[in-house]
């Protein structure tokens, strides 16, 4: 605070030299009953539960004791400069660093008001009209101090709340950068899932044309062997060979191809069927938005089956993704897990569509499709069957009819899980 500042804020009190000169002659009655007034302020405190758990240390008392009764003594008449103020000031940060609410030492400088009261009105009995400005003097003095430790109180509590804005902020940050990156780990492990199906619908094209190319190359091999010796001249045996050669050619890239096509060995190990059913969800959710489409799950604790997670991961998003396309208005997706009596992990996934046209049980060949041209290519399913087939596990159309459709999925528990 500034020289001007501080006369402006001593102006408004109205707090002037003549106040001074009045509060200075209380020193020596201050001085003579300063210990008992600190005193009963003590057992003032005593009475109360909040303030009794500031004076249980014995130091701390002490120095309280100590810090009053020189407070008391600098009522005597002080000049009101920087070093004032700077004093005033560190009085209210040790009240809001002592975690002591306004409401006590409000209450403490009217309690010391109230216990010099008496002693000015005796030291000036004979001149009433002096003991009234003396005492106006000291509520002046005590209410500007009262004013000093009150803007104290406020710019700490200020401080503490723009830290805590700031954590805030900052968390608010770091949980938006989480999101961003959840968001995209999920988006990758999405197109991961989507690129593995797209590989395994090529792999069954790759292989349902291996076998219709070489069944006529196997053909025309045949014929090539029986008109050899019913062929003359070098040119016209060259051309034969030519055509044998190239037909082993082909065989051979065939053969290749089925080679990549052909499903390799699953990775045998333990998959709980719940959270990887939670965990794909995920993967879809957005589409489910967009369609305005509600999840129900119900998924009991079932024990682990042994397989590949990856691959029924495969099973799992095929289903659920061709249920969204199923209900493109709209609709409801329930998702339901249980154990059946004989052992099995008993999975099924239902939507709230038109059903299947056509015959239910045909969507799991290859290029069976009952969506719009350019939409599928009818590999999805069949697909799906044969990941669950090499699992030992079965798939069917348990239902489909105006009402909806719904895939179930039996797949062997773990044995060494139970």
């Amino acid at each position: 605070m500034t020289s001007a500042a501080l006369s402006d804020e001593l102006a408004y009190f109205q707090y002037d030299e003549e106040d001074r000169e009045l509060l200075a002659e209380l020193r020596p009655v201050i001085e003579e009953h300063a210990d008992r007034l600190v005193t009963a302020f003590y057992r003032h405190l005593l009475s109360f539960p909040e303030t009794q758990v500031l004076l249980r240390d014995p130091l701390v008392t002490k120095r309280l004791l100590e810090e009053q009764k020189r407070y008391l003594l600098s009522l005597a008449g002080p000049v009101i400069d920087e070093a004032y103020l700077r004093d005033r000031r560190q009085i209210g940060e040790v009240h809001v660093r002592i975690g002591l609410e306004p409401r006590w030492y409000l209450g403490a400088y009217a309690l010391y008001l109230s216990m010099l009261t008496p002693l000015v009105c005796s030291h000036v009995a004979a001149d009433s009209m002096r003991g009234e400005r003396m005492l106006v003097a000291l509520q002046k003095l005590l209410l500007f101090d009262v004013q000093i430790a009150v803007e104290r109180y406020i710019v700490r509590r200020e401080h503490d709340l723009q830290h805590l804005n700031d954590e805030l902020s900052l968390a608010g940050r770091r949980l938006a950068r989480d999101l961003e990156s959840t968001g995209a780990a999920l988006r990758s492990t999405a197109e991961r899932a989507h690129a593995a199906e797209r590989l395994a619908s090529i792999g069954v094209l790759v292989a349902g044309l291996a076998h219709e190319i070489g069944t006529p190359m196997g053909v025309i091999q045949g014929h090539a062997k029986l008109l050899e010796p019913h062929v003359e001249g070098e040119d016209a045996q060259w051309r034969l060979r030519t055509i044998q050669d190239q037909i082993g050619r082909i065989s051979r890239i065939i053969e290749g191809l089925l080679g990549m096509a052909r499903p390799s060995r699953p990775n045998r190990l333990p998959v709980a069927l719940g959270p990887l059913v939670e965990s794909t969800l995920a993967f879809v959710q957005d589409k489910l938005g967009r369609r305005r489409i509600e999840t129900r799950l119900d998924l009991a604790e079932v024990p682990s089956v042994r397989g590949d997670s990856e691959r029924l991961q495969q099973v799992l998003l095929n289903l659920l993704l061709n249920a969204a396309d199923a209900m493109p208005q709209g609709g409801e997706l329930q998702v339901s897990l249980a154990e059946t009596a004989d052992g099995e992990a008993d999975l099924r996934v239902a939507d709230t569509g038109p059903g299947i046209a056509g015959d239910p049980a045909r969507v799991f060949d290859p290029f069976v499709t009952t969506k719009e041209s350019g939409e599928g290519h009818g590999l999805g399913l069949a697909v799906a069957h044969g990941i669950v087939t090499e699992h030992g596990g079965l798939i069917d159309v348990s239902r489909s009819d105006a009402s909806g459709t719904e895939f179930r999925i039996l797949l062997p528990l773990d044995d060494t899980a139970k």
